[in-house]
């Protein structure tokens, strides 16, 4: 499988990277929880199969040409006999930032394009006829910069997510902290804030980013699982194990007798 990356110039607070992966074999992957939402595009053929993300009545999203695949928090396992998609790979806040659609609707949850994007057909005629990845990120470098945010929910997001930076280092750091402090508001709206903004509530919000941090020090950290799981703020094995399992459904261990060179992807 080919598969290129593209940091984008445009909104860089919410959009971590433009990819495009292609394959002309016959494949099956098991794809774990990233901590993003991702608009993708379908290129190709759809999958023969996909498990663990719903769009409306149907379980396979790729029989569209674009849909918006929510933040999902088990793996998704996918079958294709070959494959051509691209996707934007945005932060949980870009849903409500970009969409108007809190993130907590879009757990385990796919939307399709159409509902989202108004000129959906004259994307889909770009993407297909440009003959080459940087072309296509060229276009769609253009096609994001004539995105307009709304100021008020542009400055929340912003707001938001310092206040989870600061929770995730204080967790890493080992120290205690209430996350209602940092907000200004009560424990109660705090959950709803983080639900609407991250579409899961403070503790599983900071719990998920410690595990999207593993899988990356996984593939560039030579340090024991032990020591990584301690560097990202777990408070023993127990614990990292405890929390990779969850997420993973599998522990770290096995994780990395499995691991290939695309964090977060597995062949079954």
């Amino acid at each position: 499988m080919k598969a290129q990356f593209y940091i984008p110039e445009h909104f860089k607070d919410f959009i971590k990277v433009i990819w495009e992966q292609k394959s002309s074999s016959s494949q099956k992957w098991q794809i774990l929880p990233s901590g993003s939402i991702e608009l993708i595009f379908n290129l190709g053929n759809k999958m023969d199969n996909v498990v663990g993300k719903k769009l409306g009545d149907s379980f396979n999203p790729t029989e569209n040409f674009c849909f918006l695949s929510g933040l999902h928090t088990k793996p998704l396992y996918m079958e294709f006999a070959d494959f051509h998609v691209m996707g934007i790979q945005m932060e949980p806040l870009a849903a409500k930032v970009f969409f108007g659609i809190p993130c907590n609707e879009l757990q385990d949850w796919a939307i399709p394009g159409e509902y989202l994007i108004d000129n959906l057909s004259q994307i889909e005629d770009n993407l297909r006829c440009l003959p080459n990845f940087h072309e296509r990120i060229n276009w769609l470098n253009s096609f994001i910069a004539t995105k307009k945010l709304d100021f008020n929910d542009f400055n929340e997001a912003v707001k938001i997510n310092n206040i989870l930076k600061k929770a995730v280092q204080n967790r890493k750091d080992g120290k205690p902290f209430k996350i209602e402090d940092y907000t200004g508001y009560s424990r109660m709206h705090t959950h709803r804030i983080f639900k609407e903004w991250f579409g899961l509530s403070p503790g599983k919000t900071i719990s998920l980013h410690q595990f999207t941090s593993t899988i990356n020090q996984m593939h560039f950290n030579t340090a024991s699982l032990t020591n990584l799981g301690l560097q990202t703020g777990f408070y023993d094995q127990a614990h990292f194990i405890r929390n990779f399992k969850e997420f993973a459904h599998m522990t770290p261990g096995q994780y990395k007798k499995q691991m290939t060179h695309l964090p977060g992807q597995l062949n079954f």
